[in-house]
């Protein structure tokens, strides 16, 4: 009997623009213990969370295993209180497996009792390795500070809100919220007590501001010699995150003088409406208000002075109506360029002749980075068991674009299942390997380069990537991606219809 019509159908990574899953988030350890205190181990409570996936892949819910330890037990208003969190493994996975992938994962608590409000505790970055699915996801222990609002006085209770990890990859920053729904207990009470001591201030240069743009802060009584960390809050102080800057460039003078800049991240990150600048010291906290609206940061260029006339040049200089300052002009007989001067005279009164100029602008906003194929499916047809061991497709094309209008490129690439039929027959993904093709459209920056051939299987192998151009500004455009697909039979296999799925993952 033949081998029926082994059908290999492409399924996109949920949100076609990325497909990389990255999650702290909801948890469901089976192993995990109800809620218990140890002055070693820390208090442990199970809630439910709903976490976003990045790229616009859903959303997936769950119980997670969360275990925090505080420490003091004791402290004054604005004091430092130090959090060492560890979290059960993440239901969730990834379509990729990523080796030593930067991580920073951070939890908010809710503060009830002596103080009200929210606080958010970040760990430092750390290598994490991101297996393949269907292996879960696990964020390594780490631990962190936040401040005691000054005004708490008296047992406050922390109970946990929200968690967050941000996986730096392809120089971009990608964000997993994981948002408690319900079943969270306290897992702390820190007694606050004494004087606070003074608190620091924080002044931001522009109250309001668009994605990208560059704010400088100044302040005083911050720890002299620190690295003050920058958020981007929730008007309300909730949803902190790192991620939702570029750069942060922040010191602290030995007098506790806070000067410096941060840099927003672009709008496909931070998103309009009114925020609150948090920055922290490891010992020293304070928030500006900064509302985000939409646009584009301002040239660099400087704008037009109001007080110079429409139809001057910046400078004064060689423009109708300049006062042109000490320069020679067109009319002095010294200057070089009366040589060439045109010597019309202007149109007298009455004469019907007149001048005027208008000014031309626009702004070219960012585009995403996505892909679309031609087809979802890849057919090789018949063989018959004992004549033919071999057939050959060709996978539909993908062509990727790139309107980002930035030069940190991007990465195409396919897992494969095996091939499987109803009666338990399976096809090694292996058997089926491919050799990749990609260029670039006409108008487009960058030159693509297409991935080695060979076996597909469950670890990611590269269709098309673009690098880092050190000669362009960025890059950008529409790339097309090919492949030619052979299906090798591994000896005799049971006959039957058989359909693995090819996904693929740009990022």
């Amino acid at each position: 009997m033949p081998v029926r019509r082994p059908v290999l159908p492409r399924r996109l990574a949920a949100a076609t623009v990325f497909g990389l899953l990255l999650s702290t988030g909801a948890a469901g350890a089976a192993e995990s213990p109800g809620r218990e205190a140890s002055a070693a181990q820390g208090v442990t409570t199970e809630p439910t969370v709903e976490c976003r996936l990045p790229a616009g892949q859903g959303d997936k819910s769950g119980r997670q295993t969360i275990t925090v330890r505080i420490t003091p037990a004791e402290v004054a208003p604005g004091g430092t209180v130090h959090v060492e969190v560890d979290l059960g493994p993440s239901p969730a996975t990834s379509p990729l497996a990523l080796d030593d992938a930067p991580f920073t994962a951070g939890i908010e608590f809710a503060l009830s009792g002596g103080a009200d409000g929210t606080v958010t505790v970040f760990g430092r970055q750390a290598p994490v390795d991101v297996p393949l699915a269907p292996e879960r996801i696990q964020v390594p222990s780490y631990e962190g500070d936040f401040m005691m609002p000054p005004d708490a006085r008296g047992p406050v209770r922390l109970t946990p809100t929200r968690t967050l990890t941000v996986t730096h990859v392809l120089d971009r920053d990608f964000e997993t919220p994981c948002a408690v729904r319900s079943g969270a207990d306290a897992i702390g009470t820190v007694d606050v007590k004494g004087e606070p001591r003074p608190a620091a201030t924080l002044t931001a240069a522009d109250r309001s501001a668009v994605p990208g743009a560059v704010i400088g802060l100044s302040g005083m009584r911050w720890t002299p010699g620190s690295a003050p960390r920058a958020l981007l809050c929730g008007q309300d102080g909730t949803g902190c995150s790192p991620a939702k800057f570029a750069r942060t460039a922040l010191e602290v003078a030995p007098d506790g003088r806070l000067s410096g800049t941060v840099t927003l991240a672009g709008r496909d990150v931070v998103p309009a409406g009114d925020h609150q600048l948090r920055i922290f010291d490891g010992a020293r906290e304070a928030t500006a208000p900064l509302g985000i609206r939409d646009g584009q940061p301002a040239p660099d260029d400087p704008s037009p002075d109001p007080s110079r006339p429409a139809d001057s040049f910046p400078g004064g200089t060689g423009g109708p109506g300049s006062s042109g300052g000490d320069a020679p002009t067109v009319d002095d007989p010294s200057s070089p360029a009366s040589e060439h001067a045109d010597r019309t005279p202007p149109p007298e009164h009455g004469s019907g002749g007149a001048q005027g100029r208008q000014h031309l602008a626009t702004y070219i906003t960012p585009g995403p980075l996505a892909m679309t194929q031609a087809g979802d499916a890849v057919d090789f047809g018949s063989l018959d068991l004992g004549q033919q061991s071999t057939a050959t497709g060709a996978l539909n094309t993908v062509t990727v674009s790139d309107g980002r209008g930035r030069n940190i490129g991007w990465s195409l690439t396919a897992t494969l299942t095996n091939l499987t039929n109803d009666n338990g027959g399976t096809i090694p993904a292996g058997s089926v390997t491919w050799s990749p093709s990609c260029t670039a459209q006409t108008g487009s920056v960058g030159r693509p380069i297409a991935g080695t051939p060979g076996p597909l299987g469950a670890q990611a192998s590269s269709l098309c990537t673009m690098g880092h151009h050190m000669r362009t500004p960025m890059t950008g455009g529409k790339f097309k991606a090919d492949a030619t697909l052979s299906l090798t039979l591994p000896g005799f296999v049971p006959p039957g219809e058989y359909s693995a799925t090819l996904q693929l993952t740009l990022l």
